[in-house]
């Protein structure tokens, strides 16, 4: 697969010989200007986000977004103003590798509630609107925290702090905000996608029959750190008999692969913090003739909803793309999609959808993991296919380089 990639450091960085992938300063203003400006549409005077490292590090997407601190569920909180000074904290203080951004962290004492009240009163927030982040789910973001994940001492506390403030969620801002991916944002989400590639190469140079499961998805989660992807990393993993297979899990099965198996996998690659998803099958051995079918079948139903991918698409029409394949009645495919970036983001469109979202047209710049499930003469696990793809202003582009419509067996 080549070399390894050369970091994409920023020039101006604070410390050139200690760095994660970082963004650039105007990259910083964009996001802080957009931000704002939305603070003032909505009337929030400050937006505060809580450490929490929860679903694979994506609940820390908006503190991250905003200052580009964490990594490997690093906790870190924000005190974002509308205006003035806008404050990181951790759990050590200090500078950290994107310290440009923010300068020297506070230290949080592991005490973060009380450190962000004291950061709201320096700020002059006694009376002020405050927004929290992840404190409801939205649209675009947090789309499987129906709950929100705002723990609620650490809110009441501050609502203690500062009795006369207003706290409200700022989920939906922050999901408005982050919605539309600048370029820099999208060169992220592509080397993310390149390190997803890497891993699914190693999945292909491993998978054989008699293979310990365990070990297909070291090797996985080795080629992913070492094309200098981010951590933690999500794989989801599905296997078993052919049109059979085990329920989806996070982990491998204590389990050779067999003769007649199927393999499929959800892979995260991750740059910077960025999130790209690749979604794969492999089947093994001895398999039914129409194996390879029912593959093509999922790559038909991918195709035609990228090829309808546009702005002004609404989700709904994509739902009805996804359902096209037939196959002489064969085949029901059924659109699954939703948001890619930093956190759990969306629109979200599985079988369990909201059915309101369906109206909603697609923006040029947003970004999204399209990975459609296909069903043959009734059965799942049959053949699954997907990629992390941006709409354009025209239609879409791919972020992977690997051949989508190869059939992967292997003996």
């Amino acid at each position: 697969m080549g070399s390894a990639p050369e970091p994409l450091l920023n020039p101006d960085a604070a410390f050139a010989e200690w760095q994660n992938p970082t963004f650039s300063m105007a990259e910083r203003e964009r996001r802080w200007g957009r931000v704002r400006d939305l603070m003032r549409r909505d009337g929030i005077d400050c937006i505060v986000g809580l450490n929490s490292t929860g679903t694979h590090n994506r609940n820390q997407a908006d503190v991250r977004y905003l200052t580009q601190i964490g990594n490997n569920c690093e906790e870190v909180a924000v005190c974002f103003p509308v205006e003035g000074e806008v404050t990181a904290i951790t759990n050590r203080g200090g500078y950290w590798p994107a310290g440009d951004w923010v300068g020297e962290a506070m230290r949080s004492g592991r005490g973060w509630a009380r450190s962000l009240a004291e950061c709201l009163k320096e700020a002059g927030m006694e009376q002020a609107t405050v927004g929290v982040c992840g404190l409801t789910t939205g649209l675009y973001t947090y789309v499987r925290q129906y709950d929100g994940f705002a723990g609620y001492t650490a809110v009441t506390r501050m609502q203690e702090a500062l009795p006369n403030a207003r706290f409200v969620s700022a989920s939906a801002l922050m999901g408005e905000a982050r919605l539309i991916k600048s370029e820099e944002e999208i060169e992220f989400l592509r080397m993310a996608t390149m390190v997803a590639e890497r891993s699914w190469h190693a999945m292909l140079q491993t998978a054989r029959v008699g293979v310990f499961e365990p070990l297909i998805m070291a090797n996985m989660i080795q080629a992913s750190i070492a094309a200098g992807g981010s951590m933690p990393i999500m794989l989801g993993w599905i296997s078993g008999p052919f049109g059979h297979a085990f329920q989806r899990m996070e982990q491998p099965t204590q389990r050779l692969m067999r003769s007649g198996d199927y393999l499929a996998i959800e892979f995260e690659g991750r740059w910077g913090g960025y999130v790209a998803q690749i979604d794969q099958s492999v089947t093994f051995g001895a398999v039914p003739s129409w194996a390879e079918d029912a593959y093509k079948a999922a790559v038909e139903s991918y195709q035609d909803i990228v090829d309808v991918m546009r702005p002004g698409t609404t989700f709904g029409q994509l739902k009805e793309a996804a359902e096209k394949v037939g196959r002489n009645g064969k085949a029901q495919g059924i659109l699954t999609l939703h948001g890619r970036g930093l956190g759990d983001d969306g629109p979200l469109i599985t079988i369990q959808s909201d059915p309101a979202v369906a109206d909603t047209p697609l923006q040029a710049g947003t970004v999204f993991a399209v990975k459609p499930t296909v069903r043959w003469n009734g059965l799942d696990n049959t053949g699954h296919v997907g990629e992390t793809v941006v709409v354009t202003e025209t239609g879409v582009e791919r972020l992977g380089t690997r051949p989508m419509d190869a059939y992967w067996h292997v003996d």
